[in-house]
């Protein structure tokens, strides 16, 4: 079976559907995975094969587009330009698209292929979906195809989210196969720090802004300046691009890289601070960790708010991050042993959900039914 995958050019997005790629590739499937030329090399350090397809994250805009919609838009037009002729060429059997590649139902229409739908995080609620469906509407149309936002709520939602996270209210998809998050991913040649095993303490934090939002550095700045005054290790994750000198000397208990693999990292950890995006979310949470968050953008909000009241974490608006705030929070964290009961209740949950392997052998299940359906139908006509 030929699966393509296709998603924004974000490492978090990309990041979402590697585990059901990968598992995919070791089922025996053909297995493409379609984002922006500058991840291609990211998603090949797994032995996927990779198509660079559409504008890489900075030439749609980064961080300095107008509206997170207009990204979405653009950049998934101009995706769709490169992805649907190869698409065409190729026959891929299934299409899987992350939840904001707005380029997915028009590709699956054209090529005729069963269509995906791979969450990201919290299931977005249904409110937000009308000005995406516009932008997925003109997609459709540069390509001949009609009325396919439609096809969207139809198609099949792979959800990631432990359902203590998830809130009550009107669903966007009905038809839902539950997915478990990763938590992190180990690929060839990943390692932790040469000085790991030189920290001090018998507790490691882990501070990181993520990949989206790493440069907001000042915050950063800030966060480590007060918690490098506390009794425990500190890692620091500052994301690409962002050199780690430019925080100066350190002592002997803190450690600032670009990257670290949080599948090696979070097992040695006792709590997480960060932006809050779906990745270290559900990172932190698969490892038990409680967490504290400091949203900066998109639908960190969201996700903040939920883990502050699923009870695993605590969050900081933008206009309370302070250094000061950041430490009293995390010492809190850190005595309070009811934020990480919680956050040890929510890893049994995610710990219950389908792996990859068994949620791809649902799919390959479902669309196995249907073409013997077809057949029958075929038959029964001719």
């Amino acid at each position: 079976m030929r699966i393509l995958f296709t998603s924004g050019p974000m490492y978090g997005h990309v990041n979402a559907v590697l585990p059901l790629a990968i598992a995919a590739q070791r089922a025996g499937h053909e297995v493409v995975v379609a984002t922006g030329a500058d991840l291609i090399p990211h998603v090949e350090r797994f032995q996927l094969t990779a198509w660079p397809v559409g504008l890489t994250h900075n030439q749609a805009g980064g961080n300095r587009h107008d509206s997170w919609l207009n990204y979405f838009a653009t950049s998934a037009l101009k995706r769709a330009e490169d992805l649907v002729p190869r698409a065409v060429a190729w026959k891929p059997d299934l299409v899987i698209h992350e939840e904001t590649e707005l380029a997915g139902p028009t590709v699956a229409a054209i090529v005729g292929a069963r269509h995906y739908v791979h969450g990201l995080g919290l299931m977005p609620p249904a409110r937000i979906w009308l000005p995406f469906a516009a932008a997925i509407e003109a997609i459709g149309h540069r390509w001949n195809v009609r009325n396919i936002a439609r096809t969207l709520p139809e198609a099949t939602y792979l959800h990631m989210c432990p359902p203590a996270l998830q809130s009550p209210g009107e669903r966007m998809w009905k038809h839902v196969v539950s997915l478990r998050p990763a938590g992190g991913m180990v690929a060839p040649g990943d390692r932790l720090p040469v000085g790991f095993g030189l920290l001090p303490y018998s507790r490691t934090v882990h501070l990181t802004l993520g990949t989206v939002f790493h440069e907001s550095t000042d915050v950063l700045e800030s966060a480590i300046a007060s918690l490098r005054k506390l009794a425990f290790n500190l890692v620091v994750t500052v994301g690409p691009g962002v050199d780690p000198a430019r925080f100066g000397p350190q002592p002997a208990h803190v450690l600032i890289e670009r990257y670290v693999s949080h599948a090696l990292l979070l097992p040695h950890c006792c709590l997480v601070v960060s932006q809050g995006g779906a990745g270290i979310m559900f990172g932190a949470l698969s490892h038990g960790l409680p967490q504290l968050v400091i949203p900066q953008g998109g639908d960190q909000f969201m996700n903040a708010e939920a883990c502050q009241k699923s009870g695993a974490a605590l969050s900081l608006a933008p206009a309370e991050i302070s250094g000061d705030a950041i430490a009293a929070a995390v010492e809190r964290l850190l005595i309070e042993p009811a934020f990480t009961a919680t956050a040890r209740a929510i890893r049994a949950e995610i710990q219950s959900m389908p792996d990859a392997e068994t949620t791809l052998d649902i799919l390959t299940a479902t669309l196995a039914r249907c073409f013997h359906a077809l057949r029958i139908h075929w038959y029964q006509k001719n």
